[in-house]
């Protein structure tokens, strides 16, 4: 059986359109392939090596037959180790291929970890789907509101589509909105972001931090924001090699607060981190712990940090 044929044959028993028959065949080697369905143990089987241990195995477990007919066997055991093969480098596609689609209700938000380490946080009636393991590429498709942490690829760019626009990145931090039905706008919060609407390949255009652009059948104009104004529907406040400085004036806009230096040198200090759901006295201290520094409030919204 050509491998072709067998990729035909399992597709429709995927699919429920199989004779009584044909399922009676994909399902015998399903059940042949139990033992071998990590992807670890689906690479060995398919390397020559394997190949050869697993036709001296058939060939062991075949019943002797005379002298006159010696062919069979051996055709017998080529056959399986063929019919194997194919079995999982089928079982290797459909897995690589599956996908999950995530969907939020009103006032509902998930984070949802994905295959390389990056996050999204998706937002309130948004829907997210996404493969359950990453190939070659990183596509995922968006209807709502997200929010991505995104781990860097240079091999593998992480794409986003929405019904209007494509979003192409290597790995950073931007919140993409996609609720208007023909526009989408792309928020930056570190690194880069490559935009390009569907209706326009031609038009593309490159976001860094704190830049923003709406895209539709065409670009708006990139636009600036302050902070991390994009992403405050998700209580997340994200540091990236951020100095402190910048940092201070994040939580001041977030929180309304006045933060107060008593040291320069302590604003080009840099710090790494997550938080959600936090106050403002629970990061600093966390930050505070972790470089070295202690901070004090003066009044309700006035707060001073200094050198220990």
């Amino acid at each position: 059986m050509k491998r072709e044929e067998f990729l035909k044959l399992a597709e429709k028993h995927q699919q429920g359109t199989a004779t009584e028959s044909e399922v009676k065949l994909i399902e015998k080697f399903y059940d042949n392939m139990q033992p071998h369905t990590s992807a670890d143990e689906v690479e060995d089987l398919v390397s020559d090596e394997k190949g050869k241990q697993l036709f001296q195995a058939i060939l062991g477990k075949l019943p002797t037959v005379k002298k006159t007919r010696p062919i069979w066997p051996i055709a017998k055991a080529a056959a399986a180790i063929t019919l194997i093969f194919v079995m999982g480098i089928t079982i290797k596609h459909l897995t690589d291929n599956r996908s999950t689609t995530v969907s939020t209700a009103m006032g509902e938000q998930i984070e949802i970890p994905l295959d390389d380490g990056s996050t999204v946080t998706l937002s309130e009636n948004s829907s997210l789907t996404y493969p359950n393991q990453f190939g070659d590429k990183r596509d995922v498709s968006l209807t709502g509101r997200a929010f991505f942490d995104i781990q860097r690829d240079i091999e593998r760019p992480f794409t986003v589509h929405t019904k209007s626009t494509v979003v192409k990145v290597l790995g950073t931090s931007f919140d993409v909105d996609a609720n208007k039905t023909e526009a989408t706008t792309v928020s930056v919060i570190s690194g880069k972001v490559q935009v390009n609407p569907k209706g326009n390949p031609n038009a593309k255009v490159l976001l860094t931090k704190n830049q923003q652009v709406t895209s539709s059948s065409h670009l708006s104009s990139i636009s600036t924001f302050e902070g991390q104004q994009p992403i405050a529907w998700t209580k997340l406040i994200v540091f990236n090699n951020t100095n402190l400085g910048e940092a201070a004036k994040l939580l001041e806009n977030r929180f309304g607060l006045d933060i107060i230096f008593k040291s320069d040198a302590l604003k080009e200090e840099r710090i790494t981190g997550k938080f959600k759901d936090e106050t403002p006295a629970n990061i600093l201290k966390s930050i505070s712990l972790l470089k070295g520094f202690s901070f004090e409030y003066q009044n309700t919204n006035t707060i001073t940090i200094s050198e220990k």
